[in-house]
């Protein structure tokens, strides 16, 4: 007859875990969602709500009427031309969106499989520090930068590299520097995330099976690490659709590209709010926006789940 060990009193104790009706959950989650109500969901849908509004005797009248929208498609290749402006916006934010994750991908990699973990929250940290200033000094401190007699231009004159300044500011790639500068420290921290989590065995198991560095990144790392590019590349897609300081202070509203010279669409919208006393129509141009960003936003999730 086996003789039973005696149980110890720390073992016998039940461990406590949260269960899915528990209403510590709920409580939790209740400020995050009524915060996020209040201050983001409501003024959306109101300002969605806005866009059916018309207007008599230059007086937004409450009501439900699609003549706002009718009049913005009738014209959305003539005379305003805010399918060009919406197809612009898009050209930048996918091409700013690729650029992030080229420039931000490495740097992440680099931070998790080279630099030693005790410096490595130390290097993420300073990595986000741009996002400690505000945003329109930023932008300012690059027109000092780029601008015809700024750092830049100065400097590459000094070194002989040009014989005249580089016209940066108020073009397109003005509006990418600015918009990059703001969106790398996310990038950064989202790859760097996903990056760390990737198993180091399966790293391992494919070095012993003769694969080079470069066959395991390409076979091991990269697929591990899609879902992170792909919220990445969400993120940079919609800050750049819905940024207008960069466009206005860097990018000068428009810029020349393969699609012709063409105002950013949320330019466009900056502009009839500021000259326009329809507020309706301004709305209304503002959830075509919206429209577009929550499309993007439903793809990316729906591709990082099937890379998952």
């Amino acid at each position: 007859m086996t003789k039973q060990l005696p149980i110890s009193p720390r073992r016998s104790r039940a461990r406590w875990l949260p269960q899915e009706t528990s209403l510590l959950k709920y409580f939790c989650l209740a400020p995050a969602v009524i915060y996020d109500s209040i201050l983001f969901l409501m003024p959306l849908l109101f300002l969605v709500w806005i866009g059916f509004w018309s207007v008599e005797n230059y007086r937004a009248v409450p009501g439900f009427s699609l003549s706002n929208y009718l009049d913005i498609f009738s014209q959305f290749f003539a005379r305003s031309r805010y399918g060009y402006a919406i197809a612009q916006s898009l050209w930048v934010a996918f091409t700013t969106a690729a650029l992030g994750i080229l420039l931000c991908y490495p740097f992440a990699m680099a931070l998790v499989f080279l630099v030693p973990e005790r410096l490595q929250r130390l290097l993420l940290v300073l990595a986000i520090t741009p996002f400690w200033t505000s945003y329109i000094l930023r932008l300012y401190a690059w027109q000092t930068i780029l601008n015809n007699n700024g750092l830049l231009n100065s400097l590459l004159v000094q070194l002989h590299w040009i014989k005249e300044p580089l016209q940066i500011m108020f073009t397109q790639w003005g509006t990418r520097i600015g918009l990059l500068h703001y969106l790398a420290p996310i990038m950064i921290l989202i790859l760097y995330l996903v990056l760390r989590n990737v198993d180091r065995t399966l790293m391992g198991a494919a070095r012993n099976l003769g694969a080079t560095q470069w066959q395991t990144f390409w076979r091991v790392v990269l697929p591990l690490s899609k879902p992170g590019i792909v919220y990445s590349a969400v993120f940079g897609l919609i800050i750049s659709l819905g940024d207008v300081l960069s466009g206005t202070i860097l990018g000068g509203g428009t810029g020349q590209s393969i699609l012709g010279k063409f105002p950013l669409f949320s330019t466009i919208i900056l502009n009839e709010y500021a000259a326009s006393t329809n507020l309706p129509r301004t709305s209304a141009l503002a959830t075509l926006l919206i429209g577009i960003m929550i499309v993007i936003l439903v793809t990316g999730f729906k591709l990082a789940e099937s890379e998952q």
